[in-house]
């Protein structure tokens, strides 16, 4: 084993020992793999961690920069990964110089095998873990270069009759969690499991984000399940950060036009005190405000559109460029394909757009009856009336044809927490009813848990100053906690009247929609059809990881409905500015709003 570069002569195999490097360094040695005749290892030394590979060599795998870039990411910010001047070295104990010699054979045995592979030896007890790696999100010019935005193709997606999923093998048995968790390198790092809930919760957490904000979730019937769900949701999560990747375009809208970009007025923009409010990081809107704008396509005039790429990419946070709204991870889906992420992507729009136009206008909604043979939903019913409260479902569907579920737990014996919220959204209205359900129940058994970790926000004093104040209620966590106050029960008596009646779960939705349909396009066109009719436009943005979608066929996508009602936190946040069907379509659908525009917005309780 080498000790230096200069000492590499390229006339066969070989290892290199770097005690001391910074990641262009790395990316020198990527370049000179790159250009040998024979393979190269280097061998990095991190304190007392050694990592060995991946073998570089010409044309072939990932270069070492990019394995180690992402494996000191996965730290989060503690490790200043985009600081040039980012020095990293260790030391090699003599001890183990006879076991990184046997390593290094190992790995240079089979070159072609080893391109994707870091051995990482910990010094300190001499432990050996295999990490398989791939190249930096955003692409690299040595091994992995960035590839242009190319339309959707439209090749069928063939389903079982009435299943809006396609198989995967890629991902069946432990393939996905093979290909995703990995303690050093990511992109998942973590898988927790809580088993004191009424359903099976897992989180997996996203690499260099080890509070868990960015984590993905699973709460299902039993672990390896929910296991399957978190992971899926982590790389939706993942897909939605940044466009890493991919290009954007500097811009104003009105040297753009409608034609090739998406007017950010047809998105809903905020209250004018949202803008003045210093440190919120938003600009007003004005068509001659440049700022950066990602490839979008638009289903509707299958043509190409761009969108604000704050909009695109929920955690877009560039200094200097102007964000004219504050986006969520609203309408992000995954899917084994991209028509498949585009639909549920379609159904999370409906979920959010039926939630806040029921509460904004203050809908009286028709209760939706358990169905009693379902094997989840009275499971869930008879738990938390054991806990003192009572589980009610409405029907939230709008115009939009998509079976839509408000649910609710609530009290009235002035116990708190005293009401809990949550909604689904699917054509199938049961899974509509269970998604709705399965956070709720979840949220009603953390909520003590929540309040021990974090007491000082749980204060009822702070509670009762959120309500009398309401745009003090600025956190995720307030939207929730608010509606936890026995005295902001007037919020919700608006659903609790009754006099809308009752509603079986399967007369819900869109009579025509194509409930046996074996290719997800014509659902898909369906509803791009339906939206049509309502003079509304399907975006989406593909916002899939080109590493994962390669290696797991999974596709991950932003949906746009501009007209829609968007989800925000922050009562400051809210969007209904520019957005009429929040009054309109309740009308229209025969309902009576019990609040009016003129009334003062409450806080939704959405969690």
């Amino acid at each position: 084993m080498r000790y230096g570069l200069r000492e590499l002569r390229d006339d066969r195999a070989e290892a290199v020992l770097i005690s001391e490097y910074g990641l262009a360094d790395l990316e020198e040695v990527s370049r000179l793999g790159r250009g040998r005749r024979h393979p190269l290892l280097p061998v990095l030394l991190d304190g007392s961690l050694v990592l060995a590979g991946p073998v570089q060599r010409p044309g072939a795998g990932v270069c070492v920069a990019c394995a180690e870039s992402q494996r000191l990411a996965a730290f989060g910010p503690v490790v200043p990964v985009k600081l040039p001047e980012l020095r990293v070295g260790g030391l090699a104990a003599p001890a183990f110089h006879d076991t990184l010699s046997a390593l290094a054979e190992r790995l240079l045995a089979e070159p072609e095998r080893n391109g994707d592979v870091v051995l990482a030896l910990r010094a300190d007890h001499g432990s050996v873990t295999r990490h398989r790696v791939t190249p930096r999100p955003e692409g690299c010019h040595v091994c992995a270069p960035p590839t242009p935005h190319t339309p959707p193709a439209r090749v069928p997606v063939a389903v079982l009759p009435g299943a809006l999923r396609s198989v995967n093998p890629a991902t069946e048995g432990g393939r996905l969690r093979e290909a995703l968790v990995d303690s050093r390198y990511g992109p998942v790092t973590t898988v927790r499991r809580s088993g004191h809930l009424p359903l099976a919760t897992v989180a997996a957490v996203l690499a260099g984000d080890p509070a868990g904000n960015a984590a993905g979730y699973g709460r299902t019937h039993g672990f390896a399940q929910s296991e399957r769900v978190a992971l899926f949701e982590a790389v939706e999560r993942l897909g939605g950060i940044g466009a890493i990747g991919r290009s954007v375009t500097e811009a104003a809208f009105a040297g753009l036009g409608p034609e090739r970009a998406l007017d950010p007025v047809r998105l809903g923009l905020h209250e004018p005190e949202c803008y003045a409010q210093p440190g919120n990081g938003l600009t007003a809107y004005a068509p001659d405000v440049p700022t950066t704008w990602a490839d979008g396509w638009s289903y509707t005039r299958a043509a190409p559109i761009m969108v604000p790429e704050h909009v695109a990419y929920w955690g877009t946070r560039k200094p200097g460029t102007p964000r004219f709204v504050a986006e969520t991870s609203n309408g992000c889906g995954l899917g084994n394909s991209l028509v498949e992420a585009v639909l549920h992507g379609l159904f999370e729009i409906a979920e959010r757009d039926a939630f806040l136009m029921t509460w904004y206008a203050g809908t009286p909604l028709r209760r939706i009856a358990v169905p009693p043979d379902d094997p989840v939903l009275p499971h869930l019913s008879d738990r938390l009336e054991y806990l003192g409260y009572e589980l009610l479902f409405f029907d939230a569907t709008t115009d939009l044809g998509i079976p839509a579920v408000l649910s609710l737990a609530w009290r009235d014996d002035g116990a708190a927490p005293a009401a809990f919220f949550a909604a689904g959204a699917h054509p199938d209205p049961v899974a509509a009813m269970r998604s709705a359900v399965a956070e709720l129940a979840v949220d009603v058994e953390t909520a003590a848990d929540r309040a021990r970790r974090s007491p000082a926000d749980y204060r009822r004093e702070r509670l009762l100053h959120l309500m009398e104040h309401p745009d003090s209620v600025r956190a995720m966590n307030d939207h929730v906690a608010l509606y936890g106050l026995p005295e902001a029960a007037g919020g919700y008596r608006f659903l609790l009247s009754g006099q809308a009646g009752t509603v079986d779960a399967a007369e819900l939705g869109d009579d025509e929609a194509p409930r046996t349909a074996t290719d997800l396009w014509t659902v898909l066109n369906h509803y791009v059809a339906r939206l049509r009719r309502l003079g509304l436009e399907l975006i989406a943005v593909d916002q899939s990881d080109r590493r994962i979608r390669d290696r797991l066929g999974l596709h991950a996508a932003k949906v746009i409905v501009p007209g829609t009602l968007p989800m925000t936190f922050g009562h400051r946040n809210r969007r209904v500015r520019g957005l009429p069907r929040l009054w309109e379509v309740p009308r229209r659908l025969g309902r009576s709003p019990t609040r009016s525009s003129d009334d003062p917005a409450l806080p939704h309780p959405f969690p």
